[in-house]
């Protein structure tokens, strides 16, 4: 295989490094394949590659045994991008939405409210909360911090992830006949907490009030990716008395921390939104 192939068309590589020619060889040749949906042929993308037109065929018959790519649907010839492309990009999206990336947004909401912001997630078939973002002064729930898991009735982030799935993959704790009371104003039935997860499934958020601990209330609404699953919840913590006063706005900044998360989302990962856009149309 040659070694004249420039180093230019593959970024963030120092051409003073030491690098395998292979390796760029067919980085290029995907990028290549990439730019043009409806196919290259070998010939072109020996001539694009700098490279004898017997290296071209070995790359590609190689990619295309691993899935990478394959022969053109409609034009014999040509080859397009493979369906392991689509298993890459769905990694690479999985990576750069991790709840954790919300961080910005939680402490946007924290300061926005001036409560003490939580963010929660389902993992491992329960409620856990992924983050929080405290305030001086402000409500907090009692043993609530990031990793606490349980208590997903009695917690509007947990109503949320409820919300969000069927109650035939709620956790055990939660089918049983009664449920864990926290204060005398938890759902304490399995029945009563599905019709408040329809109920606040329609609103589009979640509330708790003195449902885990007197004196502290709640408001928590979905945050989603491109495909329009649930993927996480954000949400505040005020003193009960605070929330009364001050619902509609508390209402209005979550569900605005939510949307901004959402957008987030879908930003990084426009193939989904395009291809449920289409579906949905």
């Amino acid at each position: 295989m040659t070694e004249t192939t420039s180093l230019d068309a593959v970024e963030g590589i120092p051409a003073q490094k030491r690098v395998l020619n292979s390796a760029i060889h067919i980085a290029n040749t995907l990028a290549i394949i990439a730019e043009n949906p409806a196919g290259v042929s070998a010939k072109v993308l020996a001539r694009r590659l700098e490279q004898s037109l017997s290296t071209t065929y070995y790359a590609l018959q190689t990619l295309t045994d691993v899935g990478m790519i394959e022969h053109s649907p409609t034009t014999s010839g040509l080859y397009t991008l493979g369906p392991q492309i689509a298993a890459l990009y769905r990694g690479y999206v999985a990576n750069r939405t991790q709840p954790e990336r919300l961080a910005a947004v939680l402490q946007d909401l924290r300061d926005e409210t001036r409560a003490r912001a939580y963010l929660g997630w389902w993992k491992q078939g329960d409620l856990e909360i992924a983050d929080t973002r405290g305030r001086r002064g402000a409500a907090e729930l009692r043993d609530i911090s990031a990793g606490y898991r349980g208590g997903a009735h009695a917690l509007a982030l947990g109503k949320v992830m409820l919300a969000s799935i069927g109650s035939d993959r709620w956790p055990d704790y939660l089918r049983q006949p009664r449920l864990r009371r926290f204060t005398d104003h938890t759902l304490d039935t399995p029945d009563r907490l599905r019709r408040e997860v329809l109920r606040m499934r329609a609103a589009g958020f979640a509330t708790d009030v003195d449902e885990y601990e007197l004196g502290v209330s709640c408001m928590a609404a979905p945050v989603r990716d491109s495909a329009g699953r649930v993927i996480a919840g954000l949400g505040v913590s005020v003193s009960s008395r605070r929330f009364l006063d001050e619902r509609e706005q508390l209402e209005l900044a979550v569900r605005r921390a939510a949307r901004d998360a959402t957008r987030m989302y879908v930003d990084l990962d426009p193939l989904t939104a395009m291809v449920c856009e289409r579906a949905w149309a």
